[in-house]
């Protein structure tokens, strides 16, 4: 399952909550605050918009915090550079802050496959 696949996953409300509470936990471990209304209609706006300031914050401010971030959700640079090039009119940060929404709903599917096998 790679990136651009998990999309379809996005009406999924009890997917979106697990994915909000993974971005939020992450987050919180670099001490940056997330908050999720519980509104699955617009999770995805409602999460860009907040992670996004961030991540161009770390961008412009502090490299190494930005990249325990990546590392931490576990986005690597073939999938960052796939990325970019795809979307290369596009600003950096909003490209990394989409990645890092479809990478964390994309572990909690995955979680959620093999807790119900």
């Amino acid at each position: 399952m790679n990136l651009t696949d998990i999309s379809k996953y996005f009406n999924q409300l009890d997917l979106i909550k697990a994915t909000a509470d993974q971005i939020k936990k992450d987050f919180e471990m670099f001490g940056m605050e997330i908050r999720f209304s519980g509104n699955a209609y617009n999770a995805y706006e409602e999460l860009f918009d907040q992670i996004e300031p961030h991540i161009k914050k770390l961008i412009d401010s502090n490299r190494s915090k930005f990249l325990g971030i990546l590392y931490r959700i576990d986005l690597n640079d073939d999938q960052i550079t796939k990325a970019v090039n795809d979307n290369s009119s596009e600003p950096f940060s909003e490209i990394i802050t989409d990645l890092i929404i479809k990478r964390e709903l994309q572990k909690v599917v995955i979680r959620n496959h093999y807790k119900t096998q």
